[in-house]
């Protein structure tokens, strides 16, 4: 049985409901006072300044994207292009509010690139995978790149049908990993 959530958790679960439903200018520690009912210490307990908050929230992004790329692994446990097929549809599989929350998220890690660099690791990491692993490391990234554009497009709300049309995206890039030898 789990038990409830860390006082950490849930603050970081308030900050990205707050970026997500506001934009990133409105995550303050006083907005999240009032989003989670924490004090202003309690905040500070957990996270020194909005940097550490900002970096929490980032590595949550990469953990959970590598735990959707882990349930895809495993359900293509049979597949040749296991690899490439889970980076891809994990990619693709986030919902809209975590488009919004990633949008929201580079645009205050813009103020400090420094916050990026874990996830400019883990997208390195991603391409040496893409790379190693694919007989055509070209086309391999080149469907990397597609789906990452269709959710860029997304972020910035200038695609309305692209969540809309998700599925039959993903079974055409799965049509085109296939076709790979």
């Amino acid at each position: 049985m789990a038990g409830r959530p860390s006082n950490r958790d849930l603050i970081i679960d308030a900050a990205e409901r707050l970026v997500a439903r506001q934009g990133a200018a409105h995550l303050t520690f006083d907005a999240l006072c009032q989003e989670t009912g924490i004090s202003k210490g309690g905040l500070l307990y957990h996270f020194a300044n909005k940097d550490s908050l900002l970096a929490a929230m980032l590595a949550r992004m990469v953990q959970q994207f590598d735990q959707l790329r882990d349930e895809f692994r495993q359900q293509l446990s049979d597949d040749p292009h296991r690899e490439l097929k889970s980076i891809l549809l994990a990619s693709l599989n986030s919902n809209a509010e975590c488009a919004q929350l990633s949008s929201g998220m580079l645009a205050v890690a813009a103020n400090n690139p420094e916050l990026l660099e874990p996830l400019q690791a883990h997208v390195q990491q991603t391409f040496e995978t893409i790379k190693n692993d694919s007989a055509q490391p070209q086309l391999a990234e080149l469907l990397f790149f597609s789906v990452h554009g269709a959710r860029l497009f997304e972020q910035l709300q200038l695609c309305q049908h692209c969540q809309a049309d998700r599925e039959e995206f993903a079974q055409r890039l799965m049509t085109m990993v296939d076709s790979i030898n």
